[in-house]
């Protein structure tokens, strides 16, 4: 049984048959304790009486499943499930989840922190290692550790001592670009070369190919990996003995890029396309061509194929050749991008000229990066942009989302309302004036600072029939968020909600 409904039936215990889900768009429910539950189009709910007035019903799934909650008047109901699409806040990094009405489980990235194994846990709490939730796919876009390194503490979470901390799972699928990151260094202390930086590769004329991409990362020999590859294979021997355990098959790691189009038959309800990475064949194997340093400068979005670039760049190629996917559900389509990045960007029409960008939902690459190519997002023309980025550290400050990439997105949008959604925007952080940290390791008091709190994670939810979306994100208070509506016709074409549908406790 597919993966959302394996949680449902197997680890709580369910009849899918008991099982009806949110027709309004946004429902602020209220707990027995007086407190504010929110829930969207396509959640689902359990056990639902109307009396004196109120709507009764039981929450599904995570910490609240199984609590009572109500609403004041009717609670609008529908039979099928939705299509749920949810971007976590993972700071500076990548990290969704998508599920799908018949109950498929795909993830797509996982950040390079605790967040989206601390979203997974309460989201899905209730597993065990008798009981694991099973992931029908998880999609590793490409190789950097700010997409794929939290994945490790999903594994991870399982030793925490507070249960409510712990999710136990085991992925069916997990698909990557076929690129290894190598240490910086080689094992005699030598600096390694950019081209050196993903395995096996040749020269032709003035262009490097890498021909060394594998299936299972497990196969590059161990000193060749970096760190986050060494925990990233680890993790993988884990989740194969648990499934060894459960008597089910090896995990099926596969390489895919645009040639790959079976790679999403499993899911029997919507369409997959995959548009990244492009190979090309080089003898008999297929490669991946080196990309290039950009010429960094204000119009850099706009410079096409033939922008200047400079050498060959192991990040830049990493990113550029990212696992990047078109989804269509019924009228409504998803476009997927990893990191692409300009030149990435631009090669996709030139290698693959009628493949169709258009997509209502954007997942924009690259956390909002500059290095964007304009005439990709023109073509793709969305109507909801959604953008992953947050500051953590000033390592990891990169000043995303850029100016110009937000400017070109508002510029492309369809319609005269584009809808721009940004985790870092989306998050929530109350003043709690001065304090001094503590170093648990001395007791010692740092330098007193200014301090302020996240209450609230910038989590962007759409939600889809195929017909009707419903976007949004939270807030810092209880009973308010930003949420929009619109359809989409067979023929493209889109109407805003004037007014959505609301209920409240």
């Amino acid at each position: 049984m597919p993966g959302l409904h394996g949680y449902y039936t197997e680890v709580l215990g369910l009849d899918l048959a008991d099982i009806q889900y949110i027709d309004d768009d946004v429902v602020f429910a209220r707990l027995e304790d007086d407190s504010i539950y929110e829930l969207a189009f396509g959640d689902p709910v359990m056990d639902v009486q109307s009396a004196s007035g109120r709507t009764s019903f039981k929450i599904i799934g995570g910490r609240y499943h199984g609590r009572k909650a109500s609403i004041k008047g009717e609670l609008s109901l529908r039979d099928e499930g939705v299509l749920r699409l949810s971007m976590i806040d993972v700071q500076q990094g990548d990290g969704l989840i998508l599920d799908t009405p018949d109950g498929n489980l795909i993830t797509i990235d996982g950040g390079d922190n605790q967040l989206f194994a601390r979203h997974i846990a309460a989201r899905f709490a209730g597993t065990s290692k008798q009981k694991p939730l099973e992931v029908d796919a998880m999609i590793v876009t490409h190789g950097d550790a700010d997409h794929f390194g939290g994945l490790s503490d999903i594994e991870a979470s399982e030793r925490d001592k507070r249960a409510e901390k712990r999710i136990f799972i085991h992925p069916t699928r997990v698909y990557h670009n076929g690129l290894v990151k190598r240490p910086a260094k080689t094992a005699d202390g030598e600096t390694r070369k950019q081209t050196e930086m993903l395995g096996t590769a040749k020269k032709v004329g003035d262009d490097h190919y890498i021909t060394g991409l594998v299936d299972d990362p497990r196969k590059v020999a161990e000193a060749e990996r970096n760190k986050p590859f060494k925990t990233w294979t680890k993790t993988l021997d884990k989740w194969d003995a648990r499934r060894q355990a459960l008597g089910l098959d090896p995990i099926e790691l596969a390489r895919i890029d645009q040639d790959s189009g079976d790679a999403f038959d499993f899911v029997s309800d919507a369409t997959f396309e995959i548009f990244g990475p492009i190979t090309e064949k080089q003898g008999a194997k297929p490669a991946l061509v080196f990309l290039r340093e950009p010429d960094k400068n204000v119009d850099m979005h706009l410079g096409g194929p033939d922008a200047p670039r400079g050498s060959a760049s192991a990040s830049h190629t990493i990113n550029g050749h990212s696992i990047s996917l078109r989804l269509t559900y019924g009228n409504v389509r998803f476009l997927f991008t990893g990191d692409l990045n300009q030149e990435a960007m631009a090669r996709v029409k030139t290698a693959l000229p009628d493949f169709d960008l258009k997509a209502e939902i954007f997942k924009t690459p690259h956390h909002g990066s500059a290095d964007f190519d304009f005439n990709f997002v023109k073509e793709t023309s969305p109507v909801v942009s959604i953008i992953s980025s947050g500051d953590e550290s000033r390592a990891k400050e990169y000043i995303h989302p850029r100016a110009t990439l937000v400017s070109a997105l508002g510029r492309c949008s369809r319609g005269d309302t584009g809808i721009i959604f940004m985790t870092e925007l989306a998050a929530f952080f109350a003043t709690r004036g001065y304090a001094k940290e503590t170093d648990p390791g001395s007791a010692a008091e740092k330098d007193e600072f200014y301090a302020f709190e996240r209450i609230n994670y910038g989590i962007i939810h759409i939600r889809t029939d195929g017909e009707r979306v419903v976007a949004l994100t939270h807030s810092g208070k209880r009973g308010m968020n930003e949420a929009y509506g619109f359809t989409v016709a067979a023929n493209g074409k889109v109407k805003m909600t004037p007014k959505l549908k609301v209920k409240k406790g």
